[in-house]
């Protein structure tokens, strides 16, 4: 009220002066005049007509000078905020008529704005925070308003000695619409120098700091930091610090004081003083309200004893919720009991001990009323209801809620970091709606690689391959063939049913071509989830130098179906597969086996069981994937007693192939915290024969080393990867031949991975992970050869991304300790590039 008047009284005089310049004033004897009209200057957003209004004066008016009038009118125009600066004059007087002059300088409007002194993704979250419009006016409030948010930003950000200059650039073009730019001096960032803890009895001052975690004092040594101060971090301390104390039984414990304050510009040092209580042991645990199960069988799921130390986390954890899935909350939840409740309540708490009443409401069972999808733009529902193990009539169950989400995201046709399922119960009816919403992502996959270069070996050196490098390879991995004829589904093509389309091809120059198809329907006549895939290819091989020439001609029947024993992660696979080679002058190539001309064929079957429990497709944190499969041909030479397979030209021993090949592979992912996940693999095969006569096959050996690409795949070689070794240098070579020449492949091989990795960003636009790895494996050529821990080693670094229509690709920098062959020095350092796989 007094600022107020204050105002109102020097309005009055501001006033006055300006009349008193046109006329002469007298206080004693004030005048009246009609107002006859204004005149505005200064407007450039606001109209003047605006001003006028704003002034509550107007044309035909009495107002008395001096008086309260024109006082009220100044004030009116302050109000409205718009202006830095107003005047108010008479132009001039007619008569009884006053001509009002108001001339006004109107604020800023923001034009854009600018940081200095920060990085560019700080600027992007600060202008996030700040939300400036563009064209909106400037005032001291919102540069002060700026200023404040953008040292709170910095303190988040461990920068406690910021300063923030306000600049205001000059605009050339006399428009009030300047350029800002605030100048940021963040200074260093505060270390944590000491920590303090008093009031502790039972645990030492180390251990506690320990259990602090990401806050830490600094030591020059400690150089992956964890001694910046984050306030964020600092209160995630804390309650770790309370934790540690609740699971050992400290149910009253406390931080009753802390402080953090400067030490220097550079150090902060924090001060605790904490409070343990005593502590508290389980004397007596009751059931109360439980009639589907018995105290006893809850008291086996709850792990929970008399004279164990009172952790209350532990026992939230085994009632509500467990990682492992032993809490008694899953017990009812997947028998239907959606409703379910339990409370403990402790009725006692003497001395040490501590009495519990687990208090329970078991409610009625759930039934599933209905299931719908959400945010499926272009999968069918049917695809993902087939998924789903949660149906409509069925008992509501918490594990088949999880197994169904696992189902839908193993699809690969949607974002894992955002699904959703919603129950929506109706404890009214006793029923539960289920939702599943969905977000699609790209699932399927386009390559396109051009160049010149790239030479191309045979076993004997020979280049049969180079100059002009091209692959064109369409996965459509969300196909339907039930749209084909439907115009309107063409975008750019049919999908949304769940087939699999592959089209490629490649070529190296005149030297190596290779055409393929493949088609996979995962519900075959979409009742069960058993599959069916069919595949055709056609390569040609050939080094026009040597006049060497192999086509090759295939295709392959495959078979899947999900099994219910030993549980329903399992698929039984069987394939009937068969190869045609077709070889001119191969005596070049196949050196080591004097093959000339040779017609090969090789008509194989193959039986596998797999079973894979991984929680999501692209980045899993947890489940495992397991795999064993045996392929094997019919085994002629045990048909034909009267030929002699020591003397028989390599051409016709080899024109049917014979072997049985043995494989075996599991892989397990561990969640150690957060997003940070820890692989090991293991990896078996075995390649034998029937006829000890018949010897190795030269086809279907095992290669070892670098990326496991097998691009220009000529003999059905199986490729393995081993990081910092040569692609496929790793295994046997000829008795007295350079240590330098060619392997001539394994038919055993083993290899055992480590891997630790760690996810940078899982937005599914471009999920990025980086991994640090270990590896070791080898091949050898018969048992006789065969030393399990006669293995080459390696350990690196690399990094993971997932591009939508590309697929994975990767980069890893591996160190290899061991030679590739005896006489040779270690590996050393070599890069690795990974295109649609992991190793």
């Amino acid at each position: 009220m007094t600022r107020n008047l204050i105002l109102a009284v020097w309005m009055v005089f501001a006033s006055a002066s300006g009349l008193f310049a046109q006329f002469e004033v007298s206080y004693e004897e004030p005048r009246s005049f009609n107002i006859g009209g204004f005149d505005v200057e200064g407007c450039v957003y606001t109209s003047k007509n605006s001003v006028i209004v704003s002034s509550g004066l107007r044309i035909g008016d009495r107002v008395t000078v001096p008086g309260p009038q024109l006082a009220d009118a100044m004030k009116k125009l302050w109000d409205q905020g718009t202006f830095a600066d107003i005047t108010l004059s008479v132009d001039r007087i007619v008569d009884e008529n006053i001509f009002l002059k108001i001339v006004v300088e109107e604020r800023p409007r923001l034009e854009s704005f600018s940081f200095s002194g920060i990085t560019k993704g700080q600027a992007d979250e600060l202008r996030e925070k700040l939300r400036f419009v563009r064209g909106s006016m400037w005032t001291p409030e919102k540069q002060q308003r700026a200023e404040r948010t953008i040292r709170n930003y910095m303190m988040e950000k461990g920068f406690y000695n910021t300063q923030v200059v306000f600049q205001q650039l000059p605009d050339s073009a006399g428009n009030l619409t300047p350029n800002f730019r605030f100048a940021i001096n963040k200074g260093e960032k505060m270390k944590i120098g000491s920590i303090k803890i008093d009031g502790n009895q039972d645990f030492s001052d180390l251990r506690l700091q320990r259990k602090m975690k990401a806050v830490k004092e600094y030591r020059w040594w400690r150089f992956w930091g964890g001694a910046k101060y984050l306030q964020k971090k600092y209160d995630e301390a804390k309650d770790n610090l309370i934790a540690f104390y609740r699971q050992n039984g400290y149910r009253d414990a406390e931080i009753a004081f802390d402080t953090v304050y400067m030490a220097d510009t550079k150090f902060l040092d924090i001060d605790l003083q904490v409070f343990e209580g005593s502590q508290f042991f389980i004397r007596n645990i009751e059931f109360v309200g439980n009639y589907k199960y018995s105290a006893d069988s809850l008291r086996r799921v709850l792990g929970v004893e008399r004279g164990d130390v009172y952790d209350s986390d532990l026992l939230d954890r085994r009632l509500h919720g467990d990682g492992s899935g032993r809490d008694i909350s899953g017990m009812y939840l997947d028998d239907g009991y959606l409703f379910f409740n339990v409370d403990p309540v402790e009725v006692a708490v003497s001395n040490d001990s501590v009495d519990l009443e687990i208090r329970m409401f078991e409610g009625p069972q759930a039934t599933i009323s209905g299931i719908s999808v959400e945010g499926n733009t272009k999968t069918s529902d049917f695809v993902i209801l087939r998924e789903v193990r949660t149906l409509p009539g069925q008992k509501f169950s918490r594990t088949d809620l999880i197994r169904s989400q696992r189902e839908i995201l193993n699809l690969g046709y949607f974002n894992q970091e955002t699904m959703q399922v919603l129950p929506m119960p109706d404890p009214v009816k006793g029923t539960v709606d289920i939702k599943y919403v969905v977000e699609e992502k790209p699932s399927d996959q386009l390559q396109v690689q051009g160049g010149y270069g790239g030479r191309i070996r045979d076993q004997a050196g020979n280049t049969i391959g180079g100059g002009l490098v091209a692959t064109l390879q369409l996965g459509f991995n969300n196909f339907s063939t039930r749209r084909f004829f439907d115009k309107k589904a063409w975008t750019p093509i049919p999908s949304g049913d769940g087939q699999k389309l592959n089209i490629a091809v490649q070529l190296n120059g005149v030297g190596w071509q290779n055409y393929s198809i493949s088609f996979l329907e995962p519900w075959l006549g979409g009742k069960k989830p058993n599959s069916l895939g069919a595949s055709v290819f056609y390569t040609v091989n050939q080094t026009p130098t040597t006049g060497f020439k192999m086509q090759t001609v295939g295709g392959g029947l495959d078979y899947s179906m999900r099994m219910k024993w030993p549980d329903d992660f399992f698929r039984a696979f069987a394939s009937l597969n068969y190869k045609y080679y077709d070889i001119k002058n191969g005596s070049s190539a196949f050196s080591s086996f004097g093959f000339g001309d040779a017609y090969i064929n090789n008509f194989s079957a193959r039986l596998a069981i797999d079973r894979t429990s991984i929680d999501a497709p692209i980045y899993p944190r947890s489940g495992s994937t397991f795999n064993f499969s045996v392929e094997g041909t019919p085994p002629y030479s045990l048909f034909r007693k009267d030929v002699d397979y020591t003397t028989l030209e390599q051409a016709e021993k080899f024109k049917f192939l014979e072997y049985h090949k043995w494989r075996f592979s599991s892989t397990w992912y561990y969640q150690i915290a957060k997003n940070l996940v820890i692989k090991p693999k293991i990896q078996y095969g075995f390649l034998g024969t029937y006829n000890p006569d018949y010897g190795i096959s030269p086809f279907e050996r095992f290669y070892l080393g670098g990326s496991g690409l097998g691009t220009f795949n000529f003999y059905g070689w199986e490729y393995v990867g081993l990081r910092g070794y040569p692609d496929n240098q790793i295994g046997p070579r000829a008795e007295g031949g350079s240590p330098t020449s060619q392997t001539l492949g394994g038919n055993i091989y083993n290899k055992y991975t480590m891997e630790l990795r760690y996810p940078i960003t899982l937005n599914q636009s471009a999920p990025i992970w980086v991994v640090g790895f270990a590896e070791a494996g080898n091949a050898w050529l018969g048992f006789d050869k065969f030393n399990p821990f006669d293995l080459k080693r390696s350990a690196g670094v690399g990094i993971r991304v997932m591009l939508p229509m590309v697929g994975l690709l990767g980069v890893d920098w591996g160190y290899g300790f061991d030679p590739v062959a005896p006489g040779l020095s270690r590996n050393g350092s070599q890069f690795t590039f990974l295109i649609g796989q992991e190793l």
